[in-house]
């Protein structure tokens, strides 16, 4: 079935094309470009616009996505030798988002102006990582923004890919308690008083667990409205401290110290920090600078703190490796990674050596977490569940003298 695909594109002159194509499939669609020999910047399915609902017309926020696919489309315009004012106007008429075309017309006056490139992108999209800036002023002064704006686009991704890896992870677990506890509140207070009839008047005394479950049970059915002040009490409490970066900082730390999520959850810190400085130290960098930025990226205050003594210590003089060794921020492998890049002269790659091999090992560790949490998550649930069946038939069993 053939669809509709809408392009931007260089041609062999230099100059950017723009139009509609229809194919099969989009890598249909981009065969046939390259064919053209064109090189292609971007490649959508044509969508209609969307029309505004009654007074209203929401519009999305700007997302990590959206600036990450922005960066990677500058980046591709300056690597293949387009003047960088000319692929900011191209950008400028073609961007994904408001935000962005308002972000690209700004950077397009500032250069005009003026200034560097860093300054106008530091001014259009401040909510920029700190690290892309950096990378942008060393591109920008070795003649290489291109790559450099490219290695940030990829770092940005790498991240975003690292948060998306961990939310989905924890996503299922979630799910899985929150239907449990439903279920739980649902038997107690629909389930239990039904049968608390039964046993009113009962002449001998329930077993100790019977009445605990079918007294928990009354207690719910008569007070709804307290419950349900809890219950949300708790949800806005959640929702809240995901929003608090104290809070989240608090919780992190909590979780680094649980046996199996915590070795997890450092590895995929310290694969973020060899893959931000690697980056930066490749694009010219200095490594100061590079420390003092990938530390900024680390979310677990202890690692953090950690590193920004090893960073006084290098810049006291002493190599990485030594002054990482000393803090006893990363582990034996580690150390003997970025020793060798020191000593061969080879250090952004063996710390994107290092960033690769202790991400493969975090995605091991997560698999780990989750054939642990979610069969102990279904084994508790029916623990619960089964204990309060249980307690309800001795209850009955008890009045009726029914030997189980």
């Amino acid at each position: 079935m053939l669809q509709s695909f809408q392009y931007e594109a260089f041609d062999t002159a230099g100059r950017v094309l723009t139009g509609k194509l229809e194919a099969n499939h989009e890598r249909e669609a981009q065969r046939t470009l390259e064919g053209r020999g064109l090189t292609l910047v971007s490649l959508v399915a044509a969508r209609q616009q969307t029309a505004k609902t009654g007074l209203f017309n929401i519009q999305r926020g700007l997302t990590a996505q959206d600036r990450i696919l922005a960066l990677k489309q500058l980046a591709l315009l300056l690597k293949a030798g387009v003047p960088l004012i000319q692929g900011i106007g191209a950008l400028k008429n073609q961007a994904s988002h408001p935000v962005l075309t308002e972000a690209f017309g700004g950077i397009e006056k500032r250069l005009r102006s003026g200034e560097t490139f860093t300054n106008a992108l530091t001014a259009a999209l401040p909510s920029m990582p700190a690290y892309v800036y950096q990378l942008a002023a060393s591109g920008e002064a070795i003649g290489h923004l291109g790559q450099a704006l490219d290695d940030g686009a990829a770092q940005m991704a790498y991240e975003r890919q690292i948060r998306q890896d961990i939310r989905n992870a924890l996503t299922y677990p979630a799910i899985l308690i929150t239907a449990g506890i439903t279920a739980v509140l649902f038997i107690f207070i629909v389930v239990v008083p039904r049968f608390s009839t039964m046993v009113a008047n009962a002449k001998e005394p329930l077993p100790w667990i019977s009445a605990v479950v079918i007294n928990t049970g009354m207690f719910l059915n008569n007070n709804k409205l307290l419950l349900l002040l809890v219950v949300s009490g708790a949800v806005w409490w959640v929702v809240s401290s995901v929003k608090n970066p104290k809070r989240m900082a608090q919780m992190r730390e909590f979780m680094a110290g649980l046996p199996l999520v915590g070795i997890w959850l450092k590895e995929a810190e310290v694969a973020r920090w060899a893959s931000m400085l690697g980056t930066m130290l490749s694009n010219g960098v200095d490594l100061i600078k590079g420390l003092q930025l990938a530390r900024d990226g680390i979310r677990l205050s202890g690692l953090r703190d950690r590193l920004d003594q090893a960073v006084k210590l290098v810049r006291g003089g002493q190599s990485l490796s030594s002054a990482i060794a000393s803090q006893h921020a990363f582990s034996d492998t580690a150390l003997s990674l970025i020793q060798v890049g020191e000593e061969s002269g080879e250090l952004p790659t063996m710390l994107k050596s290092l960033a690769s091999l202790y991400e493969d090992t975090a995605r091991q560790r997560m698999k780990q977490f989750l054939l642990i949490l979610e069969p102990a998550a279904i084994l508790l649930i029916g623990i619960v569940v089964g204990g309060i069946v249980a307690a309800i038939m001795l209850a009955i069993t008890s009045i009726n003298q029914v030997a189980l």
